[in-house]
């Protein structure tokens, strides 16, 4: 019976076995099932915070972490869907991971073009940088050579948008230079390998490769410990890869070239933005805080990325705002010329003050200022155009130096570079303009026009006057013609103001042509007028001759002492014309310049006259003294010219063959004395005329000089006869009271001589 029981203890023993070991595998099964359904549950945790933690990290510029975020999501939602097939089951209680994961997805083209912004920004920190291009290499897989050529093409772009994103110009100019200067920083602070093994995009790359997500991303979540309690080891360790290549090209050549884009960029794209500034000042206080020197933190970078020191205004900036600068300069030069060419055109239009002797002698003011405006011969209306030039120049050069600094400082070399160029423009633009305000005084009287009509001759004297004007009262002028670099340059006033003069040269001597045609023509007529011709006054002087048996007799001979009313008119006419336009003022040489070929014609209507007129002696005496008279008078030349004086002689010898040569011979000395009385009697009667004739001061000069007997080699001579206002008649002393018998007769025979020109003269020229 016990055989019976002990198999059945067993067989009892093996079903228990079997029925524990049944309800162990049902409750391990169990187990497996909510752990797989804990873990799922984690993990859309997980995904269901994530898009407002990305929203947080990209509103905080934090790339990396809404990068990392995004990878683990993506690693996430791919680990469940390839997962087994509990997993799957267990998937189909949480509809909302396919809704989940599209809602993440999107941050990738965000969280990408947040960091190209960033790299492309102005103001840009070394994390944010390294960050920022960590987080495309892990989005994206770019190669590091790749992404730090795009983040320099980046950054130029940006520079070339600084310059046209509105706004005010010194806000443009200030964000362009401030990201070309961060660029720098940051390729030298996490680009450049330094000494160490790494450098700080290297350690970073790395750092984010080696440390796990989700520690990192929700470390400061409240619970974390019991999220990641269930999290699979997959998910829990995750951490990012990175397969590109992190070899840096060769930066240097590769910044070098960047810094030859930017300079091109700037050359190209500054003048747009500086359009709008349209003074000097205004330039100067913008480029102001970027022409200081360099620091030494600069110098490092610079030498450290470039491999050569640079400097933002001398390197970059300095060449497009001086062009700008320059052009500002020559519209403000030339409006200023162009006002002087349209006051030119006023004054011609009006010519009211043409009459300058009128002016001179008019009483009314008492200013110094007038005073000397009379001694030179300024009308009111052309010292005013002069006046007005010479402001806006002043107004032009002050606004200059604002940019360049004031050259009259020791500094000036060592502070502003730019000053050389900037002044060597302004040199040439205003030759420049000069130019063409000279050319439009000349313009003003055609060369073809009648200068007879429309007071066109009043025209061409005031003309005169304003380029002596301007050659004398415009000292901005003459300083803005004086080039800077004195050492290449003659700064004459003659080269300075060729133009000018060459204008006012040509103009006195179209109006001197004019005068002496006028002269000559109204000598013609005179000499076929028998009136005037014998208009004449004649002295007996007793004269003793020596017999043939040698003894004297005494006789009178009767011979002119004074010329003919014709000549007396005409170099009264001729005087007073020239007095009329302010001759007085005129600089040595500019009325011979005018009359450089009035003896010329003058012999030539006595040539061409004595060859169709007989002539008695006693007309040729008289011709005779009035020819000679007339020629010492208006011989202004400069130089002493043969053809000149063999053409005078020529005609004195035509006259003598009208004389008898043995009365000749007695009358010539005589008449010679005459001639040179009657010269220092009336010289400055005439002197408008007379005070630039070489002959009249020879004969002025000529008693004086004979009355020195006496050793004179260290006597100083000096001609008596030269007044200091050569228009004016020589003052008597004023200490006498009465008049010497010689001036008396003087007196009456010249009162006379102006009723004689009264009566038969016949205006000149108009007057």
């Amino acid at each position: 019976m016990q055989n019976d029981i002990q198999p059945k203890r067993n067989l009892k023993h093996i079903v228990t076995k079997a029925v524990v070991s049944t309800q162990s595998t049902g409750k391990e099964e169990e187990h497996s099932k909510k752990e797989e359904f804990w873990s799922i549950a984690s993990q859309m945790k997980l995904l269901v915070d994530t898009p407002e933690k990305i929203w947080n990290a990209m509103e905080n510029k934090q790339f990396l972490i809404a990068g990392q975020l995004y990878l683990l999501s993506r690693h996430i939602v791919t680990n469940l869907h390839i997962g087994n097939g509990a997993a799957s089951q267990h998937l189909t209680q949480f509809p909302v991971l396919a809704q989940l994961w599209g809602a993440i997805s999107h941050f990738k083209p965000s969280i990408l073009q947040g960091c190209r912004d960033t790299l492309g920004g102005v103001s840009v920190s070394d994390v944010q940088f390294t960050d920022s291009i960590c987080t495309v290499i892990l989005l994206e897989g770019a190669d590091l050579e790749t992404l730090v050529q795009e983040v320099l093409d980046r950054r130029l772009a940006a520079v070339a948008q600084h310059l046209s994103s509105g706004g005010s110009v010194r806000n443009q100019l200030a964000d362009c230079v401030e990201s070309i200067i961060c660029t720098l920083d940051l390729v030298h602070n996490n680009l450049v390998t330094s000494n160490q093994v790494t450098d700080k995009l290297k350690h970073l790359c790395h750092n984010v490769t080696t440390m796990e997500v989700v520690s990192n991303a929700f470390k400061q979540e409240s619970g974390l410990q019991s999220i990641t309690r269930h999290l699979p080891t997959l998910v829990h360790s995750y951490h990012p890869t990175i397969n590109s290549s992190l070899e840096l090209p060769d930066m240097t050549q590769l910044c070098e070239s960047w810094w030859e884009r930017v300079v091109k960029a700037l050359n190209d794209n500054l003048h747009t933005t500086l359009h709008y500034v349209q003074s000097v000042s205004s330039v100067a206080n913008l480029v102001k805080p970027y022409c200081q020197k360099s620091s030494s933190e600069w110098e490092t970078v610079c030498l450290g990325v470039l491999n050569r020191k640079v400097h933002i205004w001398n390197d970059m900036l300095q060449d497009p705002i001086n062009e700008h600068v320059k052009k500002i300069i020559s519209s403000y030069i030339e409006d200023a010329m162009m006002a002087t060419t349209t006051d030119v055109s006023g004054i011609i239009q009006t010519h009211t003050e043409a009459n300058v002797s009128s002016f001179v002698w008019n009483l009314n003011c008492k200013k110094e200022a007038k005073l000397q405006q009379k001694a030179e011969g300024f009308v009111d209306s052309v010292r005013s155009l002069c006046s007005s030039l010479n402001d806006r120049l002043t107004a032009i050069y002050k606004d200059i130096i604002t940019y360049t600094g004031n050259p009259e400082k020791s500094r000036y070399k060592e502070d502003n570079v730019r000053a050389e160029e900037i002044f060597s423009h302004v040199y040439h633009v205003t030759r420049q303009t000069l130019v063409k305000v000279s050319d439009h005084i000349l313009s003003t009287v055609p060369d073809d026009a009648d200068i007879s009509e429309n007071n066109r001759s009043d025209q061409l004297a005031i003309l005169a006057h304003v380029c002596r004007c301007l050659v004398q009262h415009t000292p901005q002028l003459q300083q803005l013609l004086t080039p800077r670099d004195r050492s290449k340059y003659s700064a004459s006033s003659y080269e300075m103001y060729q133009c000018i003069i060459s204008a006012k040269c040509a103009l006195l001597q179209r109006y001197g042509r004019w005068v002496t045609d006028v002269v000559t023509e109204k000598l013609a007529a005179f000499l076929k007028s028998e009136a005037l011709t014998f208009a004449m006054v004649w002295e007996e002087t007793q004269i003793k001759e020596e017999t043939e048996d040698g003894g004297t007799v005494e006789s009178k001979i009767s011979l002119p002492v004074y010329s003919s009313s014709y000549v007396n008119t005409i170099l009264y006419a001729l005087s007073t014309e020239l007095y009329r336009i302010g001759c007085h003022g005129f600089a040595d040489g500019e009325v011979p310049l005018m009359l450089e070929d009035l003896d010329d014609k003058i012999v030539r209507v006595y040539d061409e006259w004595l060859e169709t007129t007989d002539i008695t002696q006693n007309m040729a005496l008289q011709y005779w003294l009035d020819f000679k008279y007339l020629t010492a008078m208006c011989n202004v030349s400069s130089s002493v010219i043969t053809e000149r004086n063999k053409k005078i002689t020529t005609v004195v010898r035509r006259i003598e063959t009208n004389i008898d040569p043995f009365d000749w011979d007695v009358f010539q000395p005589h008449l010679t004395a005459n001639l040179h009385g009657l010269i220092r009697r009336t010289y400055n009667l005439y002197g408008a005329v007379s005070a630039y004739s070489t002959t009249i001061q020879a004969i002025a000069t000529s008693a004086a000089r004979a009355a020195f007997q006496q050793n004179t080699h260290n006597v100083m001579l000096s001609n008596q006869m030269v007044s200091r206002f050569p228009l004016l008649p020589v003052r008597s002393d004023p200490c006498s009271d009465q008049l010497s018998e010689d001036e008396s007769s003087d007196l009456d025979h010249l009162s006379s001589l102006c009723r004689t020109i009264s009566q038969f003269s016949s205006p000149v020229f108009g007057l």
